[in-house]
């Protein structure tokens, strides 16, 4: 087996503190392929779209006053490597981030996971789990204890 290419990379995110961890660690690992990345947040509905990232439906990260720049914050400037980022309303959020991949050519999925375990995994269910059982390519979750290990980092 040769050596893994990874020219398109796919983040997820909630816009929480511990996913950003995990779109930062996606943008290390995209710098270092020299791959493009995707920011994915998925919505509930056109209204919450609204709520958060405006008419657009973009995430901005010229607009310092919206909420969703926080990406450009986060990431500091795109450098040598192209950034997509983007919104999408779904119901079914692991289904909406698969199918995003699966259009748009991903060849792997960073996503973080909540750490749920016993009854709250059990009726919440764990998006990530759900991904990598459906993604048609590899996907890479990172666990609480890394983004609590890595956050002096």
């Amino acid at each position: 087996m040769g050596q893994v290419a990874w020219n398109r990379i796919l983040a997820t995110t909630d816009l929480s503190p511990f996913a950003n961890r995990a779109v930062t660690y996606a943008h290390q690992l995209a710098e270092e392929h020299k791959a493009e990345l995707h920011v994915l947040h998925v919505v509930g509905s056109v209204s919450a779209m609204v709520a958060e990232h405006g008419a657009s439906g973009m995430l901005d990260p010229e607009d310092e006053n919206s909420r969703s720049g926080w990406l450009a914050g986060l990431l500091g400037e795109a450098g040598s490597i192209r950034r997509v980022e983007v919104v999408r309303v779904g119901h079914d959020i692991p289904q909406t981030i698969v199918h995003y991949a699966k259009n748009n050519g991903m060849d792997l999925i960073v996503i973080a996971t909540h750490g749920r375990t016993g009854l709250s995994h059990a009726l919440v269910g764990s998006v990530a789990e759900k991904v990598l059982r459906a993604a048609a390519c590899p996907v890479l979750a990172i666990p609480p204890a890394f983004a609590e290990a890595s956050r002096g980092n």
